[in-house]
């Protein structure tokens, strides 16, 4: 029996997919018209058809230069809602969506954010950034799993700094998670509970490894969506959003275009070292 994930992961891919192929390079001025206003780092590779595809509505995501989707969810570490644009002219903020039993690319989004945890210190900008890791297992997902989950992946909570965002229900996951990040999420219906890969702290890698997306699919800068294996109780993109204080997106980075931690402590960097409020 396929995985209840596979016509929609193809129709999502797709859409956003043909959208990349087809388009001719264009940009509106959604910037300023002086250029890039709002933002600090270069436009990515591609920004033309990832711009076009965007305003077109074929492309989920929000991407470079615009304005952070305004959602939402309880923070397990801080007992209070968190808002993305409560970090507006306060804070850049990283962004990524993981469920603790992943045993897959999760651990290795997660460990990226805590790279960049670790720097904040070194570089002295504890208090210029934001790191929220967003569940869209909310069932599982209660605040002593996540607790648990960030220990082991080395996340230092007295930092101030570390945000997990939990929706209350997989519904408010859905509306945060891929209505308003574009981040595909899907549960696996075959998945069981108790085959042995249900435990979240089964995996809890720090390198940076090579699957990007359950199933090692890196089929995902169109969309974002990778392959979904059985034993996995969700398939879903891997994905991280880079926000600077202004509340602009400076980078979404999916799939192959997933940064080493190293590159992606220097991007955060260059915002937080080139911000003028």
């Amino acid at each position: 029996m396929p995985t209840p994930t596979s016509h929609t992961r193809r129709a999502y891919l797709a859409a956003a997919g043909a959208a990349a192929l087809t388009l001719t390079a264009g940009c509106t001025s959604l910037l300023g018209g002086d250029g890039y206003d709002h933002v600090v780092l270069e436009p990515p590779e591609h920004y033309e058809m990832l711009r076009e595809s965007r305003d077109g509505g074929d492309l989920a995501r929000p991407v470079y230069g615009d304005e952070v989707p305004d959602v939402g969810a309880p923070c397990t570490v801080t007992g209070e809602e968190v808002r993305t644009t409560d970090f507006a002219g306060e804070r850049h903020a990283l962004y990524t969506f993981i469920f603790a039993r992943c045993h897959a690319a999760c651990p290795t989004l997660t460990a990226s954010l805590r790279h960049v945890q670790d720097d904040s210190v070194d570089g002295d900008y504890v208090d210029d950034v934001a790191l929220c890791n967003v569940t869209f297992d909310p069932e599982h997902d209660t605040p002593d799993v996540l607790e648990s989950y960030g220990d082991g992946l080395g996340v230092d909570y007295d930092l101030g700094n570390w945000h997990f965002l939990r929706p209350e229900t997989e519904a408010d996951a859905h509306e945060v998670v891929s209505e308003a990040f574009g981040c595909y999420f899907e549960r696996n219906e075959d998945y069981e509970e108790g085959n042995g890969h249900g435990d979240h702290g089964e995996h809890h890698g720090d390198g940076h490894g090579d699957d990007h997306d359950h199933g090692g699919n890196d089929d995902t800068d169109a969309g974002g969506a990778g392959g979904g294996h059985s034993d996995m109780a969700f398939a879903h993109a891997s994905m991280i959003v880079l926000v600077n204080a202004g509340g602009y997106v400076e980078r979404t980075y999916t799939g192959m275009d997933l940064p080493t931690p190293a590159a992606l402590i220097e991007d955060v960097r260059t915002v937080v070292d080139g911000w003028e409020p």
